[in-house]
């Protein structure tokens, strides 16, 4: 019952903060996106309305006006063309570039799946999904740049070091290296001019779990986790007024798989 106490007066001060903040600030997470979007180097947080770490909004009146009168979106295939080779020693350790593509293939079905999902599972959902590519359909294309899989040695770390250290705040900092993480990065074109009506980056990495969980021993585990949450944020985002806050996910997992 203490430690439970102890726990929830440490987690307090992050609930009080935005969640974007814990990303941002507490958990250090950054991603440096590519060529893949018209605008990277224009992407910018909008913690207001946008959950994800870098936005880009379109300004041009004439993509706007288009915008507004597309009803249906047409999700691309998932891609890893500029996918970053693997920088941590445990995923190094564990996967070779070969296992790690073998993964990645099965992991790009599954993004894409989740993102249709998301605006299926939603009846009033402002975009009806189509299954081909379509004159008067938005077209979503989305691009895996970064995976570090969830290591067997980087648990055995992390886990070590909450012995030693506070739970669920040990793991976090001084396990930091040993945590599973992924980035993505996405453009959303309208169909008439072909421009681009808005751009996303985002990444995540391994929450810090109150219990251990069984996701925590598959390797793309971390990833699915983060992709769901992605693909219904997306969907939100997509769906709500320009003023309807989407907010991030806590950097603290309680349940789920």
């Amino acid at each position: 019952m203490i430690l439970t106490r102890a726990i929830l007066m440490l987690l307090i001060p992050w609930m009080m903060i935005s969640c974007r903040t814990a990303k941002s600030v507490v958990a250090a997470v950054d991603v440096k996106p590519t060529g893949f979007l018209p605008h990277a180097s224009e992407l910018k947080e909008n913690r207001k309305r946008s959950p994800f770490i870098g936005n880009w909004w379109t300004t041009d009146k004439r993509v706007l006006a288009a915008t507004e009168k597309v009803k249906t979106i047409y999700i691309a295939p998932v891609v890893s063309d500029q996918l970053r080779p693997m920088k941590q020693k445990f995923t190094q350790m564990e996967f070779s570039e070969k296992r790690r593509d073998a993964k990645m293939k099965m992991l790009l079905t599954y993004a894409h799946d989740k993102f249709v999902s998301a605006f299926k599972a939603n009846k009033k959902s402002r975009f009806t999904v189509v299954d081909e590519p379509a004159k008067d359909a938005m077209t979503l294309k989305l691009s895996i740049i970064e995976w570090e899989p969830n290591t067997y040695s980087g648990l055995v770390v992390r886990e070590a070091v909450d012995l030693v250290t506070l739970p669920m705040v040990g793991g976090s900092v001084l396990g930091k290296p040993s945590r599973g993480t992924i980035a993505i990065e996405g453009v959303l074109t309208e169909p008439k001019t072909g421009k681009s009506y808005f751009e996303f980056a985002d990444k995540e990495e391994a929450k810090t779990l109150f219990f251990f969980f069984p996701q925590e021993l598959f390797p793309t585990g971390q990833a699915k986790f983060a992709i769901r949450e992605w693909a219904t944020q997306f969907e939100k985002l997509m769906s709500t007024p320009d003023d309807k806050q989407i907010k991030d996910s806590m950097p603290f997992q309680i349940i789920g798989f």
